[in-house]
């Protein structure tokens, strides 16, 4: 089915985190303190949120900011490496969530809407919409991690947009962005870790 793109982002969003990180480098000259960004998404109303491995590898603070521009620190509860995935926690009682779907039912040519925080840009989070391009999927990463199981996606996907939903025509979770090929070398190829391999 086609997306009612106004109605499914009224009903996803408020779900959606800004994944805000204060990271720790040893460089020549010592240690340097630097900032990155990347998506998150509520699962349950007490604050428990899925994101990317690699959004909050090494960090040493980390927060996230709500739809309402509301900002808490989170804690790791976990982390697995080797499927890039991350699970951090907020204080909340009444969160808003997002349902989980089914990958396994996806299909390619299946309408998909990504939404995160591409490029850190202020303003709020971005949302860009395309098909399921291909399924089952395996990428080498530059951290020497090979995925298997993607979803692959013309739905643009940016630096930012890590760990942020990629939800299908009904609002569902299906995937979590995750990686893009190389912009030098293509255009719109995005993957995502497929939610039933997430959970």
């Amino acid at each position: 089915p086609r997306a009612d793109i106004h109605e499914l982002i009224a009903t996803v969003e408020p779900a959606v985190v800004a994944v805000n990180v204060r990271v720790s480098q040893s460089g020549p000259f010592g240690s340097e303190s630097g900032e990155g960004a990347g998506t998150g998404f509520v699962i349950s109303a007490d604050g428990v949120i899925v994101t990317n491995n690699h959004v909050v590898e090494n960090a040493e603070e980390v927060s996230v900011t709500f739809l309402d521009g509301e900002e808490r620190d989170a804690e790791i509860l976990g982390t697995d490496r080797f499927n890039d995935l991350a699970v951090i926690k907020v204080e909340g009682d009444d969160l808003p969530v997002l349902n989980l779907g089914q990958s396994e039912d996806m299909r390619v040519g299946d309408d998909v809407v990504a939404i995160g925080n591409a490029l850190g840009l202020d303003g709020g989070l971005s949302v860009t919409r395309g098909i399921v391009s291909g399924l089952d999927r395996t990428l080498q990463t530059d951290t020497d991690v090979r995925l298997t199981g993607l979803i692959q996606t013309d739905a643009s996907i940016n630096p930012g947009n890590s760990g942020g939903p990629l939800v299908n025509a009904g609002g569902e979770v299906i995937g979590i962005n995750t990686a893009i090929a190389s912009p030098d070398q293509t255009q719109n190829v995005g993957f995502a870790i497929s939610i039933d391999a997430a959970k």
